[in-house]
C-alpha cells in the first residue's frame, strides 16, 4: 500500500517539480507527508474515541465525566459495558430488572430486598466504598430510583447474624449512645 509521501509524489509528477534531481525539495515534500501521517493518525484516534464501543481512554473518561468521576482503575471491557448500561437505560425501565441494570450500570456489588407490601425497597451495597464512592453512588441512585419508591441504601451494613456473633448485649450497644442511622451504617470493619 502506497504511504503518504509516495502518494504526494505520485500525484506532483505531472507538474514536474519533484523530479529526481530536487532532493531539497524531496525533504520538503517528506516533511509534509510526515504531518499529514501524523494528523491522520490523531483522526483515527479521535474517531475511534468518540463511540463507546471502540473508546479506549480519553473518550471512556469524557463519557463517565457525564455521569461522575471516571473509573479509569477499571478494565476498558468493564468501563464500555457500564456506559452502555447508563446510555440504555429508558423511561421502561422503572421494574426489578431496569433497577438491576440501573445499579449494574454503577459498578455496584449489591443486594435488592423488596417489601412490596410497605412500599418500600433496601438496596445494600456488598462492597466497601470510601466515604466519597459512598456520596457518589447514593446521588446517582437517589436519580436512577423513582421518586414514588421509597428506598434505604446501606453500604455492607452487619447482618442480624453477624450482630448476634458479636455475642454483644443490648445495654452494651446502647452504651455506646449511638443514633440509630449510626447504628443502621455499622460495617464489620468498625
Amino acid at each position: 500500500m502506497m504511504g503518504v509521501y509516495e502518494k504526494l509524489l505520485l500525484r506532483h509528477l505531472p507538474i514536474g517539480v519533484y523530479g529526481d534531481d530536487a532532493e531539497t525539495l524531496h525533504h520538503e515534500l517528506k516533511a509534509y507527508a510526515s504531518e499529514i501521517e501524523r494528523l491522520y493518525d490523531e483522526l483515527q484516534r479521535m474517531f475511534r474515541e468518540r463511540f463507546i464501543t471502540t473508546a479506549e481512554d480519553e473518550g471512556l473518561r469524557m463519557y463517565e465525566e457525564l455521569f461522575g468521576p471516571d473509573r479509569t482503575g477499571e478494565s476498558v471491557e468493564s468501563r464500555r459495558e457500564m456506559l452502555l448500561l447508563r446510555m440504555n437505560l429508558g423511561n421502561g425501565d422503572f421494574t426489578l430488572r431496569g433497577l438491576q441494570k440501573a445499579l449494574d450500570s454503577l459498578g455496584l456489588q449489591y443486594v435488592i430486598s423488596e417489601f412490596p407490601e410497605i412500599g418500600k425497597l433496601n438496596v445494600t451495597a456488598t462492597t466497601d466504598y470510601t466515604p466519597a464512592q459512598q456520596a457518589w453512588i447514593r446521588r446517582e441512585v437517589s436519580k436512577l430510583i423513582p421518586s414514588s419508591v421509597e428506598f434505604q441504601l446501606t453500604f455492607n451494613t452487619l447482618t442480624w447474624a453477624q450482630w448476634d456473633a458479636l455475642d454483644r448485649s443490648f445495654s452494651a450497644i446502647d452504651a455506646e449512645d449511638a443514633a440509630w442511622h449510626d447504628i443502621d451504617e455499622r460495617t464489620e470493619s468498625q
